[in-house]
Parts: structure tokens; sequence; C-alpha cells
């Protein structure tokens, strides 16, 4: 239970300085001896009168000053929402250890780069079913769709360039995860292409399967990774203490903007690790849905019990004291 104005529970100390400061002085007879006045047995009803009136007059606003605080029960209540179904499908080809990805302590590799900040976007989408899959000279389903974030995470951070091959095969990765949509009855679904963009590999061009996804209905957000060319590190150390370098990446935003467009999607080109954050608040605008509604707040107003026992209080100190213990000057 909470309070929407908790100071005007301080109300009740404020009513027992006032009467504090407000107490009337005992009024004194002149006798030669009173002594014998003390001895003078007191009825019940004088006994009771002062106790009862004060603690009938207390309650009564300490009542009222919960009442006045309104007392209230919040509750929250997640608004029911058909799922989304998103399909990350990831570039682990070669051409993803060009070290061209300026983070906040430097330089690192596309790869690094990208797996940092795709399993920051996983672990935020705990209401949603992620699916994995990953592409090089051809393409592995890593994870079927899942609520499980967590287990998509870890995979996320376990991808490591040639894993899948040396080759690019874009369009048979986002024919996998195509795949996968097609079987899914309910909810809203959407593929995000995270490469650095040639397709030299696999059985199906970028091109037909965005015709597909078309088709399906399926939008395909396409991300591309990387500045545009950079030499591929074949080495940890590539480019330093004179470690061989690898042909350069190449960047084709051409074709990543054509499969966006085609599908409905969005294209966006991320160079660094904030640029991929900023990527995926925008895509996160994108998917929402017209199902989806925010959080409801109930708010319960628990006063009306507190100003009953107020009011039953008040009348009955009201009619006792004109009535039972009815005082006479």
């Amino acid at each position: 239970m909470t309070f929407a104005h908790p100071w005007l529970l301080a109300a009740p100390l404020l009513y027992l300085v006032i009467r504090i400061l407000r107490r009337e002085p005992r009024s004194t007879v002149s006798f030669p001896s009173a002594s014998f006045l003390s001895s003078l047995p007191k009825s019940v009803r004088q006994r009771l009168r002062e106790p009862i009136l004060n603690t009938l007059a207390f309650v009564a606003i300490v009542s009222l000053s919960v009442a006045a605080a309104r007392p209230q029960k919040i509750m929250v209540v997640q608004q029911e929402r058909a799922s989304r179904n998103i399909v990350l499908v990831v570039d682990a080809s070669n051409s993803m250890s060009a070290r061209d990805f300026p983070t906040s302590i430097g330089q690192t590799t596309r790869m690094e780069g990208l797996k940092a900040t795709v399993a920051e976007y996983v672990r935020t989408r705990s209401r949603d079913r992620i699916a994995l899959v990953i592409f090089g000279n051809t393409a592995y389903l890593q994870s079927p769709l899942t609520s499980d974030t967590a287990l998509v995470e870890e995979l996320v951070k376990s991808i490591q360039p040639r894993m899948a091959g040396d080759g690019t095969a874009i369009g048979d990765g986002l024919g996998l995860a195509l795949k996968r949509l097609r079987e899914v009855k309910e909810g809203t679904k959407a593929i995000i292409l995270m490469t650095d963009g040639v397709n030299t590999a696999g059985q199906v061009s970028p091109i037909k399967a965005a015709h597909i996804a078309k088709d399906l209905g399926i939008q395909i957000h396409t991300i591309g990774i990387g500045t545009g060319s950079a030499p591929i590190l074949n080495q940890p150390l590539g480019g330093m203490l004179g470690a061989p370098l690898g042909p350069m990446a190449d960047f084709d935003e051409k074709t990543l903007k054509e499969i966006a467009t085609m599908t409905g999607g969005s294209y966006f080109n991320a160079s660094s690790q904030e640029g991929i954050r900023q990527v995926y608040k925008e895509i996160e605008k994108l998917t929402e849905t017209e199902q989806e509604q925010p959080d409801k707040t109930i708010v319960e107003e628990l006063y009306a019990p507190f100003v009953l026992i107020a009011l039953v209080a008040y009348l009955l100190g009201t009619a006792l004291a004109a009535t039972y213990f009815m005082k006479v000057s």
C-alpha cells in the first residue's frame, strides 16, 4: 500500500500538540482545608469519561488523516500482445575479421564489435522469440525461435569468423531464416541481416530471397557493417609486428538497400558499436505493431474504510458526550 499524500499522516501529531497547548487549567475552590475532598470516591462515569472520549477523538483524527493521505494499491498489468518473431542473420565470413570497427576503447574487428552490441540487443528482448542464423560459405541455424534470450546471447558471443567457411552466402542465410519464419503462424515476423555485404557463395541469390520474403510478407532490415574497404587480418595481431594482411573486405551497399526496399524493411549502415546500438533502436520502432500496448497501471483507492471509521468514532464520541458522559458546568 502506498500513499498519494503521505505528509498528511502527520496531522494526528499536530492535533496532539494543539490539545496540549489548549489544555484548560484545573479550577480550584478555596477551602480552609481541602484534604477531605481527595477522599471522596469517583464514579465509574467520571473515571471513564476522559479516556473514552479522547480515544474516540484520536481515532477519528488518525482515520481522517490516513484517508486524506489517499492510501492506494497500485498494480501493473502487462498487456497481452502478439509475440514478435525475429531472426538474426549474422555474417561469419572471413571478411568480418577486418579491423575497422571503432569502440569506446579503440578499434576492433567487425565481428567483435558486432557480437557485443547484438548480445546487448538480445538481452532486452525478453518478450520476443529470437532465432539465430549464421552464414559463411554456407548457412547454419544456431538457434531456433525461442524466448530463451540467455541461450541466444551466449550463442551470439560464441560466433567466430570462418566458423561457417570462408565465403559469404547472404542468400542462403536469408533463405534459412525465411524457412523458419514460414512455419510460424502467429505474431509479427522480421529478419535482421548483418553483413559487410558481398555475396560470394551459396545456392540462393540475395535478391531471389528478397522476392520470397516479399511474397511471404516478411520484412528484412539490413545492416551494413564497417566503413567500406578494409584489410582483413589473418592473425590476431594483423598489421602489427609484421603479421601479414589478407585481401580487402568490400562493402556492397547497393544490394543491402535493394533487399530492404523490396521487403518493406530499412537499410542502415553501422560503422561503430554506437552506430549499431542506434540502428537497433530504430529497428525497434519499425517492428512495433498496433497490437502492442503499454503496460496498464491500475490504482485502487483504499480511503473509504478509514472515512467510515472516522465517522463512526466522531458520531459515537458526540453521542456519549451528550448523554452518558454529559458534563454539567
